[in-house]
């Protein structure tokens, strides 16, 4: 007895459920097609906030992040007339109605998603928002390392099989990033985030037949130079000064000029190797790579000085011996300092 009033009374909840068109929190009649475009693409409007810059790997040229991506859309058989009393607003679940699919290009691994809101108005005005983690590529610009600046891109475009029902347009409102203080990396400061929409006419296919509309977004961040300009370039630049104590040493003390030389260029071999962990490996020439091999070319002069200068006296006198050595004492360290503001020019300033 107890069983059928049971059933009964089950089989008159499931009758008033599907007999309602709609609550309050969302469609009961699932709607997963796209609304009628009647000839026109639908128009998405597309937002990032960024929440957290959690990462930035040179070395794989990528960057981890953590922030909020808004979608919103008009679908007209959403639409409702809220009831006295009601508030005008009525929240979805992703399998209830139909939702514009967007994917980062640039992702190195799938994003994840924490939570998502999905909201509708009296109107049919749709907002959806996901708060979402993701490992992007960014093709990263060293050739002024560490003085240098980067634009971390992300790149959004339709899921495949969307490509061509919908445009995607910037959403300034919900653009942006955070100004918290756990928001920048520590070696980085984070400025301003720009957008830009690539209409279709301009997104010429690549891959196949299909052709859409994407939007960028990109984070403007400037290196904090102070760590390396203490830790290894103030360094390197030591390490000159000390093999130039050779010059003041009598040119026919070889052994003591020697010493100090090949000291000094074994230890700024070990100083590379012991930094090649952090420094970016890039195809072409750095600041700091050209920096260094200046360092390493002058140790070397001074290596090479030590030796002339000790051999002359066998040819052309003592005092030949000593003007070379007065002449290095001066050309050396001015030609050092020309040198580097000419790397500064080219690779920085340029």
């Amino acid at each position: 007895m107890h069983r059928a009033v049971f059933f009964c009374s089950l089989f008159l909840m499931v009758c008033a459920t599907m007999a309602s068109p709609s609550t309050s929190f969302g469609a009961a009649v699932p709607i997963i097609e796209p609304p009628p475009d009647n000839g026109r693409p639908i128009v998405i409007k597309v937002g990032v906030y960024i929440l957290n810059l959690v990462a930035l790997d040179e070395a794989s040229q990528t960057f981890t992040c953590t922030g909020y991506l808004t979608e919103t859309w008009q679908d007209p058989r959403l639409a409702f007339a809220p009831g006295a009393g009601q508030p005008p607003l009525r929240h979805y679940r992703k399998l209830e109605i139909w939702f514009p699919l967007l994917q980062f290009d640039n992702s190195a691994l799938p994003r994840t998603l924490s939570s998502y809101q999905m909201v509708g108005r009296a109107d049919g005005t749709v907002r959806y928002i996901e708060k979402f983690a993701v490992r992007l590529s960014a093709n990263l610009k060293l050739r002024s390392f560490p003085f240098d600046s980067q634009e971390l891109g992300i790149y959004v475009h339709p899921f495949t099989g969307q490509v061509k029902r919908i445009v995607l347009n910037v959403d300034p409102q919900s653009t942006g990033i955070s100004t918290a203080p756990y928001t920048p990396l520590p070696l980085w400061r984070t400025g301003r985030v720009t957008s830009r929409s690539v209409p279709a006419s301009a997104a010429i296919d690549r891959s196949g037949p299909e052709v859409s509309s994407h939007v960028v977004f990109e984070i403007k961040v400037v290196r904090n130079s102070e760590y390396y300009t203490f830790r290894i370039f103030v360094p390197l630049a030591l390490m000159v000064a000390v093999s130039w104590g050779v010059l003041w040493i009598p040119p026919d003390d070889l052994n003591s000029q020697l010493l100090i030389a090949v000291t000094t260029v074994l230890t700024l071999v070990a100083f590379s190797v012991a930094l090649s962990n952090i420094l970016p490996p890039v195809a072409y020439l750095t600041f700091y790579d050209a920096f260094f091999l200046v360092c390493f070319f002058f140790i070397l002069l001074t290596v090479g000085e030590a030796l002339v200068v000790h051999t002359r006296p066998r040819k052309f006198g003592h005092a030949g011996a000593v003007r070379i050595r007065h002449t290095t004492r001066r050309v050396l360290p001015v030609s050092f300092v020309a040198i580097t503001l000419i790397l500064i020019f080219s690779f920085i300033i340029l």
